[in-house]
Order: C-alpha cells, then structure tokens, then sequence
C-alpha cells in the first residue's frame, strides 16, 4: 500500500491544492486551515458548503504571505460560532478578503476579513483525512463518471490494494503513512460540497447522493488523529499496525 497524494487548503474553503508533502503534527497536518475568511458583522466563517466558488481561488501559504501581511498581535480579534463551538479568530488586513468578496459576489458594505485561526479551530472533523483509491473508484462507477480526489479533501489518498471501503475498518487501528502514524476514529461524514467541481466551485456531478449512508448520514474515507508526527510524501508506503 502506498501514498498516491497528500494536500490541503492553507484558507479554509479555498481550492484543495496536492502538495509535494505534508508535515503532520501533533495537532494534525501543519498549515491545513492555518487562516480563514470572516463576515466579520455576522460573525460567521466562510465555508464551502455555503460559498462553494471559494474553491475557485487556489491560495498556498507562501502565496499568501507574498501578497500582503499575514502575521497576527493587531488585537482585533472576532469569535464566531463553528459548528456549535466559539472559536477567537486574529483578523488580518490583507487583499486576499477582498479579491474572495468579489468573486463570492458579496456586497462591499460587508466585512469580509482573513483571519489567523487556531489549531484545529476551524477544521469540522479530525486532526487528519484519508481515502483509499478503490473508494472514489467504485463511486466513480456508481455516478458514471471520473470522481476528483479533491471533491474529498482529504488530506491523504492512498492505494490499498484492497476493495472500496476497505479504509473504513481501520478505524482504532494504527496506520502508519510515510513518516508519521494516525488512528481514524471515525468515517468521514460528507455534504454537498462533493457534488461540486473541486476548481471552480461549479455544481456539476450527483456525487453526495451515490455516497453510502451511515447512521443517516453520507460518508466517504475516515478521519482521525494523529500518534506519531511525521513528514508524508507521494509514494511513501502505508502499514496497517498490528494491534
């Protein structure tokens, strides 16, 4: 079993970029969802789900600190409920916040502004995604056409070698991928943002409703946490730990 790709979004709900590796740590895959867009005055986070044409913009960190200031200590600060949960934001002035209200079509009287986030704040499931190849290709088949890996965001794709779905027994398992090992703890539940094209935000295929529904809710790879820190790269192999 091997890595085929590893990636993430550096601002949350912008394009899902494959990267050449990903350093997990601790806390999960360093720079996933490291900031965020903020409708300041509603105090709500940008997400996918609700503005999916975020995903037409493809920003990295490094791009992101060469167009405009990055760093955090303003004092300006907004906390927003994600999910159920208060997270404190850090905002930022930086053009990024404009160039995403234009696009997502927002008046110019609302406050958009990138924000600094936590840790983990803003991330919705585990500290790390995974799934498997014959997954997406079994779905691929069921909707009758070519499924992008990016639809998933998963921070890890790999190749089992093993039937679809496969990925979802390993969950208390130990894995290990490349240089670092994680436990999923749970499937990973899905919504209608896999039913838009992964670059320009554009709904385009019925992917969430050939998914596999469980406990009433669609699901698609595993996430979890991370046991060991480590560096993880396309090609690395991937051992399922003796428990």
């Amino acid at each position: 079993m091997q890595v085929v790709s590893v990636g993430y979004a550096a601002v949350k709900g912008t394009r899902h970029l494959a990267r050449p590796e990903v350093r997990i740590g601790p806390a999960g895959v360093v720079g996933d969802r490291r900031w965020c867009l903020v409708d300041v005055a509603a105090r709500q986070v940008l997400r996918t789900v609700a503005h999916p044409r975020l995903m037409g913009l493809a920003v990295d960190g490094e791009s992101l600190v060469a167009a405009g200031p990055v760093a955090t200590g303003s004092g300006e600060q907004v906390t927003c409920d994600y999910w159920g949960r208060e997270v404190a934001l850090d905002l930022i002035d930086h053009p990024l916040a404009a160039r995403a209200a234009r696009l997502l079509g927002l008046s110019p009287a609302r406050d958009v502004r990138l924000a600094a986030a936590p840790p983990r704040g803003v991330v919705y499931a585990g500290a790390v995604s995974l799934v498997a190849v014959a997954t997406l290709e079994a779905l691929a088949a069921e909707v009758g056409a070519p499924v992008d890996p990016r639809r998933f965001r998963a921070n890890l794709v790999v190749d089992t070698g093993l039937p679809p779905r496969a990925e979802e027994a390993w969950v208390g398992r130990e894995v290990r991928v490349g240089g670092a090992v994680v436990r999923p703890t749970a499937l990973t539940t899905r919504c209608a943002v896999v039913d838009h094209h992964p670059e320009t935000g554009g709904r385009d295929l019925r992917v969430l409703a050939a998914l596999p529904v469980v406990g009433g809710t669609p699901v698609c790879g595993v996430d979890g946490e991370v046991v060991t820190a480590g560096v993880v790269r396309p090609g690395d192999p991937v051992e399922l730990l003796e428990p």
